[in-house]
């Protein structure tokens, strides 16, 4: 007998994207094959004719590997993707150090944000997902904030999801108090938002449910 059986089909050799950032065990670990197959089809950058996300010789780029899952988990934030989109941004969290650049781990935490919550009347544990995703993006705010205003100088800081979703889901819980705080807070740090408005409107509701007690 032979030392290799030439008949027997060799695993293919996962190059792309996958490939270039030493993902190759995760992604086949993870997805069974119709997943990686409905991934790789649904994932078209744009100026892309074909993925790349497995296939082509990559050399270098410019996305740390936070930011390129950060930015696959983006095409999965639907219900029916909601394995593929929580696998993926799940991964990403784990690869979080010391190290790792602040706005990377801000943006992970908003597209974690928008997957979970969406998932919120489908399970628990979404719902509370999306929570911690909130309040560990808005830890980190403070740090995003320096760094939108050193990267984008002169213009005003954008939107935060960890603050707006966070302070719908504190006022439709009724914990009035929690959400002026939070408000308080964005508005202080700069971020984008109606905030006055949001702190005005849950004061006039504390005060009405003060008064019906």
């Amino acid at each position: 007998m032979g030392l290799f059986n030439f008949n027997k089909r060799q695993p293919d050799i996962v190059k792309g994207r996958i490939g270039f950032y030493g993902l190759t065990d995760w992604w086949l670990s993870s997805f069974n094959e119709t997943e990686r197959n409905y991934i790789v089809e649904t994932f078209k950058p744009l100026g892309e004719t074909e993925s790349s996300l497995i296939k082509g010789d990559i050399s270098f780029l410019s996305d740390s590997k936070i930011s390129f899952l950060t930015k696959l988990a983006s095409w999965f934030t639907k219900e029916q993707d909601e394995k593929i989109g929580i696998t993926i941004i799940n991964k990403a969290e784990e690869l979080i150090e010391n190290s790792s650049d602040v706005l990377d781990i801000h943006f992970l935490f908003q597209t974690k944000i928008v997957i979970n919550y969406r998932l919120r009347e489908k399970n628990d544990y979404s719902f509370q997902d999306a929570i911690n995703a909130c309040q560990k993006q808005i830890e980190l705010s403070p740090k995003a904030k320096i760094l939108f205003e050193k990267e984008y100088k002169n213009e005003p800081l954008p939107s935060h999801k960890g603050f707006e979703q966070l302070v719908i889901i504190e006022e439709k819980r009724q914990n009035y108090n929690t959400a002026i705080e939070i408000s308080e807070k964005a508005l202080r740090e700069g971020w984008y938002g109606d905030w006055e408005n949001r702190i005005e409107r849950c004061k006039k509701k504390l005060y009405k449910a003060k008064s019906e007690k």
